[in-house]
């Protein structure tokens, strides 16, 4: 690993946290779009009920999340990440 390498390594390692960051922002704000969007078609829903529903909407987002963030965090260590954070950035229509 050259000198340029090394001193690079930190800015990576914080391009890729942010946009895993970035990332995870952006589906939870979709998420409770939704949620907010169907909340009168679901009528009155008990605690238990209302759980329910955050708990299977925040697994799903964590199931669609689950192969971006390991391609980031693999991108990192094959010295890719500076692509892949521009892709998923560009992917996902995130702030650069």
């Amino acid at each position: 690993m050259t000198s340029t390498e090394v001193d690079s390594q930190p800015v990576l390692y914080s391009e890729v946290s942010g946009t895993i960051a970035s990332l995870r922002e952006h589906f939870e704000v979709v998420r409770r779009g939704e949620i907010y969007r169907v909340r009168g078609r679901l009528n009155n829903l008990s605690s238990d009920q209302e759980d329910i529903v955050e708990s299977l909407s925040r697994s799903i987002i964590e199931r669609v999340l689950q192969e971006p963030v390991a391609m980031l965090l693999n991108a990192t260590k094959a010295h890719q990440s500076a692509f892949i954070v521009k892709t998923v950035r560009r992917i996902f229509n995130l702030p650069t």
